[in-house]
């Protein structure tokens, strides 16, 4: 938090299984960087639990979020066997420049109020889009794919708004996916 204070992670709609084993998801975004991962709901034999409860879904979903942070490089000290991190190991000083020439200002981090990504940039939308694409395929009711659109609707407007050709995509994602859904809970009345 101290280097990306805008980093975003979030927990996509459950996986629900035909055993009632559940699979939980987490996505991160540092940056232009996103990562997604998942894992079952198990117990401490490491075996799938039937019909879990909130208990084991909510350690599930935080060892999720730790195997997300790792696909980062986030925490590798734990699995090196040391208890901290390593200090950072100290720069050589670097002799100050002769007067007549004025350093060069530096580029400051941005803060937590400063949006890591602008939408409005192709590069950012083509990322969007194909996190978008992810999470969807996860989703498997009417209802999750309408609350994960809301929760991201600011983001969509603005590429609707910069990038029609991206959010053209983003849309057709979503109503094919919408379709995938309404196919398969017909499929399950028939």
């Amino acid at each position: 938090m101290e280097h990306y204070p805008s980093a975003i992670m979030d927990f996509p709609m459950n996986e629900v299984h035909e055993d009632g084993s559940i699979t939980v998801h987490c996505s991160i975004v540092i940056g232009t960087l996103a990562r997604h991962m998942w894992l079952p709901v198990m117990n401490n034999k490491n075996q799938a639990i039937i019909r879990p409860n909130a208990r084991d879904i909510s350690d599930a979903k935080m060892r999720c979020l730790v195997k997300c942070m790792a696909l980062f490089g986030l925490g590798m000290y734990v699995y090196a066997g040391e208890d901290l991190p390593q200090k950072e190991q100290p720069v050589a000083e670097v002799k100050p420049e002769p007067a007549a020439k004025k350093p060069k200002p530096k580029k400051e981090e941005p803060t937590s109020d400063e949006p890591v990504e602008d939408y409005s940039k192709k590069e950012s939308a083509d990322l969007f889009r194909e996190m978008w694409t992810g999470w969807i395929k996860v989703e498997d009711t009417e209802a999750s794919m309408k609350s994960l659109y809301r929760s991201n609707q600011g983001t969509i407007t603005t590429i609707q708004n910069h990038q029609p050709e991206i959010f053209e995509e983003i849309k057709k994602a979503f109503n094919d996916r919408k379709r995938e859904i309404a196919n398969q809970n017909q499929e399950g009345e028939g």
